[in-house]
């Protein structure tokens, strides 16, 4: 009985310490460093590479297609367009709502990144929310990324940002 408690707080200590040690890298993630340089540089073309590719959505047409058979679903030129189209749309708009608050985009800091799990059951891929917490001078602030998911091993923008005035 104690080495089965033992061995049980072993695998708790091991997950514990992996998830932290996981969080911490969370500033290098290559979403989270394209995205906040995208926003200090105030540049949509940035932004865009944070997007799913062709091949990716190729990668995702199949599983989409498996979890729910009766929706029709588009070809991946058309995702890709209306992607940036929207993308565009909302980078624009967390601009324009930083700037109204004074927030100095070219003067961000990076202060910490989280990252919550937010799984879609219907299809299996690794996919959560990023939140960047920010500041520029006095204000501080936060960029979530939503429904961010990890695709062929890297993460990639599904959904909005959000700016969020703290």
């Amino acid at each position: 009985m104690k080495t089965r408690i033992h061995l049980l707080f072993f695998i708790i200590s091991f997950f514990v310490s992996h998830t932290a040690v996981t969080q911490e890298n969370l500033e290098k993630t290559k979403i989270v460093t394209t995205v906040f340089d995208a926003l200090k540089k105030q540049d949509e073309k940035k932004f865009l590479k944070s997007l799913p590719t062709k091949g990716d959505i190729k990668y995702l047409i199949p599983i989409a297609q498996e979890a729910q058979p009766n929706e029709n679903i588009p070809e991946a030129d058309s995702i890709i367009a209306k992607f940036k189209i929207k993308a565009i749309e909302n980078f624009r708009k967390v601009i324009k709502k930083g700037t109204a608050f004074g927030v100095l985009w070219e003067d961000i800091v990076l202060q910490n990144v989280k990252y919550e799990a937010n799984p879609d059951l219907n299809v299996n891929i690794e996919r959560g929310n990023f939140i960047m917490e920010c500041t520029s001078y006095d204000k501080r602030f936060l960029i979530t990324m939503k429904k961010s998911s990890k695709i062929r091993g890297t993460w990639r923008l599904m959904n909005t940002i959000k700016f969020t005035l703290l």
